[in-house]
């Protein structure tokens, strides 16, 4: 535990159900592919035509100067017309038009169309001292495009150099220079210029503060946050002699200036020296030592363009490395967040595993004893935020930038990971809209309302949408999935199946009604399904999903991509199975064995089996907090007096061996979920009297899925690895949320555009395993 200079008595060291409501009015691929307009899509097979004369209202906004009121007036489509629009306008608002036409040109009068999803706008952008007219009437590409010229006009303009990797439209590489100046666009451009050009490289980039950091969460006074230096960058600022000298104060905000796609990488190191006393007169000894052999956690994240998480090496000696891939170009605000200045060993979780052996004899003293864990921090690291610029690629250099259509789709080995660090660098979270930014389009049905499904799609909430993008191939979206049905190809499960040969013509039908009845009476989803009914003579595929319920939310998104919208049924020739691992798998191992071996009874080798498996927040929640001695000490499964590591360790060896010798076609573990993330999770009612203990943190996830990597990789050739960790580590701001936003699952459950990805993921993972002959078709 950390050391105290001061007396001891001074401080004490102990230290998804896709949404319903909600339609598109714009039909990008990523609206769909995250959740928005997804249920629409899918009534629409179920009928020959949608309506798309849906109305809604329409907001028209101007300001005085005057007294800084608004006169607002809102119109109902389905009672005036055009003509009336405008004559109640004029007549409503003619005085504030006389007053205020410099202001409307700045402002612009815009109005939203809802058949077509697109903003019409006649809008003034004031660029410097020039005003440009960007008409948006067109398509979305098209104001793109126009964007883009009023960006490289200005660029030109104002004689400065950009490289792009990949412009507005996600065409291929181009290169905005000037023949007249070589040098890099970071010593050229003015500071409002690179602000523009960070605009342009994505109209949604996000800027410090647009996302949550500190949320409420009560923390100890004791941290070593402000012990940190900066030692050395791997990357440096920009250099003053590069600079203009009536500029070098505009570019000084920027800490390092990085190449996209090179590894940035900071040295801190913990520095007790002596300090000034609060009189600035001596110095005097501040009241912690850094740990000699380091031990201190963080949580690093960095915002812009994209959002992506990094890693944090421990050199055991005061000193840590910081580092991160940066791809998308832009400006990034990077924050260093320490969660726990001296923990503990994880090996020594949890703190009081005796104690639930002895309490028999003494329950009431061991109830009271205060044993506490290290509680969560979240102070961020002196000398953070800070921001960072990075550069496009030059054009002749390979780029991971590229258009998604010019990505290959993913394969097997691209959708696995080979190790616990793998996937860090495998993809990345990019922003695709915000509300506060011009660009964005209005995606519910009433956007001066808010509702349950809006918050959790970020809509009504942070205001900010993201889509995971892989950095060398692409993800099946969900128009891909559901387009055949239109063209007479069928859906995508429909095709693997006629590869396989397979035929469905004798095969059980099973709808969402069966699916729900067998939750209700089993608690286990499809289970009975798959066991009885016909089920002798099944043939087709059949997907096990084992693990608890981040799991059974994930089974959920993927249940709905695979359900026939014309008779809301689960497609022919499939099968989908539940086995929950709540209360961890000791608990949890022989009810999931005698179901395996039940469903392998019944059907034997005929069908094609698929088995989607993860067991570690349960594990990590009952095996290793200190609050949970009780639960533990009732399982006669669980040895209390063993390190929670090496328990998890043992009960994962024996799943594993059992599915390993199982004789399924696919058997594929999902790394565990960074549960329990406290820096930037928002939404919800802190209690202000109670830490937030280690056990409970991203940190001991982690360790566990070290373990899995370790244990699979030795005992199970057949069984894979996909992350589930660096996919949810950048994202606290997406979780699971209820109207009255319980802290729980909030802490753990992760969001629709997460679970999308998962959802997606398996379902390519499926097809590339069982009939990839399909995906090149």
């Amino acid at each position: 535990m950390m050391s105290l200079r001061s007396s001891p008595d001074r401080i004490n060291s102990r230290g998804f159900q896709l949404h319903t409501n909600l339609t598109t009015h714009r039909r990008d691929s990523t609206a769909d592919d995250n959740g928005f307009g997804f249920l629409e899509r899918m009534r629409a097979f179920q009928a020959d035509s949608y309506d798309k004369s849906r109305k809604r209202n329409i907001r028209y906004s101007l300001a005085t100067p005057r007294s800084g009121l608004s006169c607002i007036n809102y119109f109902n489509q389905r009672i005036f017309t055009l003509g009336g629009l405008l004559i109640i306008a004029i007549f409503s608002c003619s005085s504030l038009l006389g007053q205020n036409r410099k202001l409307v040109k700045r402002i612009g009068f815009h109005q939203t169309n809802i058949n077509d999803g697109l903003l019409r706008n006649n809008k003034k952008v004031l660029i410097g001292n020039d005003e440009m007219q960007m008409n948006s009437g067109g398509s979305s590409g098209n104001h793109t495009r126009r964007f883009r010229q009023v960006m490289q006009n200005e660029m030109t303009s104002k004689k400065y150099s950009i490289i792009t990797g990949r412009n507005f439209d996600g065409e291929s590489s181009s290169s905005i220079s000037n023949a007249n100046n070589n040098t890099s666009s970071f010593s050229q451009a003015t500071e409002q210029n690179r602000s523009r050009i960070h605009h342009a490289l994505n109209p949604f980039a996000l800027l410090p503060g647009d996302l949550p950091g500190y949320t409420g969460w009560a923390r100890p006074e004791q941290t070593l946050a402000g012990y940190f230096d900066i030692e050395r960058s791997s990357h440096p600022g920009p250099i003053a002699r590069d600079i203009p000298s009536s500029s070098t104060q505009q570019y000084t905000k920027y800490h390092s200036v990085v190449k996209s796609e090179d590894k940035f990488s900071l040295l801190i190191t913990c520095n007790n020296d002596k300090i000034l006393d609060s009189n600035r007169e001596s110095l005097v000894e501040p009241p912690y030592l850094c740990p000699e052999e380091g031990g201190s956690l963080f949580y690093l994240r960095a915002y812009g363009p994209s959002v992506i998480s990094g890693n944090i090496i421990d050199h055991h000696n005061r000193s840590y490395s910081v580092e991160m891939y940066p791809v998308d170009p832009g400006e990034y605000t990077v924050e260093l967040v320490v969660t726990f200045s001296s923990p503990l060993n994880f090996d020594d979780l949890p703190i009081n595993r005796a104690k639930s052996v002895a309490k028999t004899q003494s329950s009431l003293e061991y109830e009271n004893e205060e044993e506490v864990e290290p509680g969560f921090e979240g102070y961020m690291v002196a000398g953070f935020p800070l921001l960072i610029w990075v550069d496009p690629l030059f054009p002749g250099k390979s780029s991971k930038q590229g258009s998604v259509d010019e990505k290959p789709l993913c394969n097997i080995t691209q959708l696995t990971d080979s190790s616990p660090l793998s996937s860090l660098s495998k993809g990345h979270w990019q922003v695709i809209d915000h509300v506060a930014r011009f660009s964005h389009q209005p995606l519910t049905p009433d956007e001066s309302g808010v509702t349950l499904d809006g918050y959790r799609m970020g809509l009504n909430s942070v205001g900010v949408r993201m889509q995971y993008t892989f950095e060398d191939c692409e993800l099946l979206r969900i128009r891909d999935i559901f387009d055949g049905m239109t063209n007479g190809t069928g859906h995508i499960i429909e095709r693997c199946l006629d590869n396989l040969n397979y035929d469905r013509s004798n095969i059980t039908n099973f709808s969402r009604h069966d699916f729900d009845i067998e939750k209700q009476n089993n608690g286990t989803v499809g289970l009975d399904l798959a066991i009885g009914r016909r089920v002798d003579s099944f043939n087709g595929i059949h997907i096990i999903f084992i693990g608890d319920s981040v799991m059974k939310l994930e089974m959920g998104f993927f249940t709905k991509l695979v359900t026939d919208p014309r008779s809301r049924s689960i497609f022919q020739g499939l099968k989908i199975s539940f086995l929950e691992t709540n209360g961890g798998i000791h608990a949890t191992m022989a009810n999931v064995t005698s179901k395996l071996n039940a469903i392998l009874e019944n059907e034997g080798n005929q069908s094609k089996k698929v088995i989607l498996f993860n067991t570690g927040l349960h594990d990590v929640d009952i095996l290793c907090s200190s609050i949970r001695s009780r639960s533990r000490g009732s399982k006669e499964e669980i040895n209390d007096t063993k390190a929670c590591v090496d328990l998890y360790r043992e009960a994962l060896e024996d799943l594993t061996r059992v599915i390993d010798a199982y004789p399924a076609q696919i058997k594929i573990f999902r790394s565990t979920t960074a549960g329990w993330q406290k820096y930037g999770n928002y939404g919800f009612s802190w209690p202000a009297t109670s830490i937030q203990p280690l056990s409970r943190s991203p940190h001991v996830v982690h360790y566990f899925n070290e373990i899995a990597y370790s244990t699979i990789q030795k005992c199970c050739s057949t069984i894979s690895i996909a992350d589930g960790y660096w996919i949810t580590l950048p994202r606290p701001d997406h979780t699971q949320t209820s109207d009255t936003n319980q802290i729980g699952k909030h802490l753990v459950h992760p969001g629709y555009e997460i679970l999308s990805v998962f959802a997606r993921r398996w379902l390519m993972t499926i097809i590339c395993g069982l009939c990839s002959g399909v995906l090149a078709e």
